[in-house]
This record gives C-alpha cells, sequence and structure tokens, in this order.
C-alpha cells in the first residue's frame, strides 16, 4: 500500500487521518464535505422545482380548458380529472420525493473494517446497445462506488479501515 498514494485518491493528510481515527472530522473535511452536501441539495431542490412546475402546467390546463368556449363538457371534465388532478398528483409526488430533506447535512462519521473486494460491475442497454462499466468497493460488509483507479490504490484482499461520511 502506498500511503501517498492513498491519501491523493482520498483526498485527505495525516491531521485529517489522525483526526478520523478519533471519531471526528477536521475543519477542512467539514467545509469540504458541506460544500458537497449544499451543492447535492441545491441540485436536487432544482429538481423538484422542476417537477413542481409540470405539475403546476397541468393544474393550468385542467382549469384553463373551462375558458375555452368551443370544448364540451366532456372533454372539460376530461382534462380536469386527466390533467388538473392525476398529473398535478402525480408530478407533485415525484416533486416530493426529489426534495431532500431538511436534516441532509448531518456528518456523522462512520467507519468498516474489513477485507479489501473490488468488483466491476457491467450494465448493457438493449435499445442503444452500450455497454456502461463502474466499480464498486466492498470493505467488511460496506459497498461503495469507487472509479476505476481504485484498483492501482487498494490491494485487493488487504485488510483497510475506511472513514465515510453517513
Amino acid at each position: 500500500m502506498d500511503n501517498q498514494k492513498l491519501k491523493e485518491y482520498f483526498n485527505f493528510d495525516e491531521g485529517d487521518l489522525i483526526a478520523n481515527r478519533n471519531g471526528s472530522l477536521t475543519e477542512k473535511q467539514r467545509t469540504r464535505l458541506t460544500a458537497e452536501l449544499k451543492s447535492m441539495r441545491a441540485k436536487k431542490t432544482r429538481w423538484a422545482y422542476f417537477i413542481f412546475f409540470l405539475a403546476a402546467i397541468g393544474l393550468v390546463v385542467g382549469v384553463g380548458v373551462w375558458f375555452v368556449p368551443e370544448t364540451g363538457l366532456g372533454l372539460r371534465i376530461g382534462f380536469t380529472v386527466g390533467f388538473g388532478i392525476v398529473w398535478t398528483i402525480i408530478y407533485g409526488v415525484i416533486g416530493m420525493i426529489f426534495l431532500p430533506p431538511a436534516a441532509y447535512t448531518d456528518l456523522e462519521l462512520a467507519n468498516e473494517t474489513g477485507r479489501v473486494n473490488i468488483v466491476r460491475v457491467e450494465s448493457h442497454n438493449s435499445k442503444t446497445h452500450t455497454t456502461s462499466s463502474r466499480y464498486d468497493l466492498y470493505i467488511g460488509n460496506r459497498r461503495f462506488v469507487a472509479d476505476s483507479r481504485i484498483g492501482n490504490i487498494l490491494i485487493q484482499g488487504d485488510e483497510y479501515t475506511v472513514y465515510y461520511s453517513e
């Protein structure tokens, strides 16, 4: 195990490691993780607002059809039920799923000790005839998504302790 490669890959230094072994994060780690979490929260919030906007379109169509004089009663009721109610509820629920919870920025430190198992997972899309792959890093009973460089950093079968935020 090359400690320098390990430190560069996981973006930590000796001070970070000492703090993590004592069960806490350094201020540098806390700042970096908080910025990453805020960025992720902002992306999810934007998606949620976009989905809420789509829900509002359904509501506008469902109400707006009543102001078009050429439409019959059946069409008005159909559009009101289909777009004004069903569409709005479906997209509203999807938007709520995308909306991140308020406690999304809690930074709790955990660790997992175990033998390294690196697994390459391939997915094949039959519609586009493409194959994509990712690497899963298993330490003990915990799975982490990693990139292809992980095999050059950690040695398959060796025992490591990994510190991560929950």
